[in-house]
């Protein structure tokens, strides 16, 4: 069994499904997935897209129990080792840190991580043990590609909707497809505000316009597609000699992703919905222009590992 506790958007959640899967098909497939979305309750009432994301698109069965995965389903080890961990946090503070806990659990097969813990090497060693071990628990971020390497054609059929493109966007998806279709995706929104700004806003209106005519220089009649939680700043801010197209604000996000995905490149911004998008691509030669880091604060863009050495970088918004 393989139970998972996830967190975040559509982005971040793939992430952790990804992880979950690479481990499955090393232990031939014969686990049960458990998905626990309980963390997601954590944010605020109403906001958009936190919300179970698998159920549009073709993942593997899974059963949902929003209950404590470790005391439910972890060994007598798994369990012993969680609960003295609560105890010392409770009763003797920071004496042992979770960096230190989380690693112990590791080798029991608690696959712990911190927020801004994304390096592999700390999981490869038990990864490659993890056939022997019954049952796993996941809980953490995994926004690194090494932890799913090797599966990407798993992935892409799984990470497709379930549902046929809706009659409405017929005509825009057989643009997008039948055309050199630049995806441009402009994280705007919370990525503004004041409680998120100083470390997420990298990717601003300088960037993009850079991007944008890195692109011309080096694809032949591009067509742009963008896609963006402020759809009406992109049609004001961003006028481009080229044909463009827009995420028609009435969609699905299964629907707009499977729109972004199916374009030959891509313009990124410092999401993970994005870099899905350009990963899950099966054009081969595509062309994917990134900000040069990941976030604005120093101490999480070390921790960072999604931007890759064939991303053509820009430098993102000085600060």
């Amino acid at each position: 069994m393989i139970c998972n506790y996830f967190s975040g958007r559509t982005g971040n959640q793939m992430f952790q499904y990804a992880f979950a899967r690479k481990l499955m098909e090393l232990r031939n497939n014969k686990d049960e997935m458990v998905f626990n979305f309980s963390l997601l309750s954590q944010h605020k009432a109403g906001e958009k897209d936190y919300k179970d994301t698998f159920e549009d698109f073709c993942v593997v069965p899974y059963r949902v129990d929003n209950g404590n995965l470790t005391m439910k389903y972890g060994s007598f080890q798994q369990k012993s080792i969680y609960l003295l961990f609560q105890l010392s946090s409770r009763f003797f503070g920071n004496h042992i840190s979770k960096t230190e806990w989380f690693r112990r659990f590791r080798k029991r097969g608690l696959l712990f991580s911190e927020y801004n813990n994304h390096d592999y090497s700390e999981f490869a060693e038990v990864v490659e043990k993890s056939e022997e071990m019954s049952n796993l628990v996941l809980y953490g971020k995994f926004e690194n590609p090494d932890f799913f390497q090797g599966i990407k054609p798993i992935l892409q059929q799984e990470f497709t909707p379930k549902y046929a493109p809706l009659d409405i966007n017929r005509e825009l998806y057989d643009t997008i497809t039948q055309n050199n279709t630049v995806c441009v995706h402009i994280r705007r929104g919370d990525f503004l505000s004041e409680e998120l700004r100083n470390d997420f806003y990298v990717c601003d209106e300088d960037y993009y316009r850079k991007a944008i005519n890195l692109i011309l220089e080096r694809v032949d009649t591009p067509v742009f597609f963008f896609c963006s939680n402020d759809i009406e700043w992109v049609k004001q801010t961003l006028k481009i000699d080229a044909p463009c197209y827009y995420e028609p604000e009435t969609n699905p996000l299964w629907e707009t992703f499977r729109m972004m995905y199916s374009c030959k490149h891509f313009i990124i911004s410092n999401s993970t919905l994005s870099w899905w998008a350009q990963y899950l691509s099966k054009n081969e030669d595509k062309i994917v222009v990134s900000p040069d880091r990941w976030y604005n604060n120093p101490e999480m863009n070390a921790g960072a590992r999604l931007l890759q050495d064939s991303f053509l970088k820009i430098k993102g918004r000085s600060i």
